[in-house]
């Protein structure tokens, strides 16, 4: 075991997920490790898209995706150091462990959502399939334990 020299810390800009990023910028402190903040951009089109409009929701697609790597541009910025910034497209959790496993990161941190019972047993969560999946721990945070900035 080689300590902590890689951490990914994971945004969708929500408030929920902001308590995710004071702890990384410690724990990267601590240990002097790099620092990545990740966001994935859900690219997958609905269903009735394909028949109708499917160019208008490209154009959209494009515009969020901008947009989010501006707000992440301004997340890394936040942390301070040397942050590197990381969009992914595709899905959450399918993301986050292949940028995991490329970067050889030795500790995700996540935030959870606390989504509501039914959809929770439903669909489970995005931190819950990271943690899983995980090439490495997984330190989560919840919204009430965020740290100030």
């Amino acid at each position: 075991m080689g300590g902590i020299r890689t951490i990914l810390v994971t945004t969708d800009f929500s408030e929920t997920s902001k308590a995710a990023l004071p702890w990384a910028r410690d724990v990267a402190g601590k240990f002097g490790a790099r620092l990545l903040v990740a966001h994935v951009h859900e690219d997958r089109m609905p269903p009735f898209v394909v028949e109708y409009g499917q160019t208008a929701f490209a154009e959209l697609l494009d515009r969020q995706r901008k947009q989010a790597e501006e707000l992440l541009s301004t997340a890394a910025r936040e942390l301070g150091g040397s942050a590197e910034a990381l969009v992914a497209d595709g899905v959450p959790h399918v993301e986050i462990v292949r940028l995991a496993e490329e970067r050889k990161v030795d500790l995700i941190v996540m935030a959870t959502h606390g989504r509501g019972f039914i959809s929770h047993a439903l669909m489970g969560s995005t931190t819950e399939r990271v943690i899983r999946r995980a090439p490495c721990p997984v330190l989560v945070v919840r919204q009430d334990e965020k740290r100030k900035s």
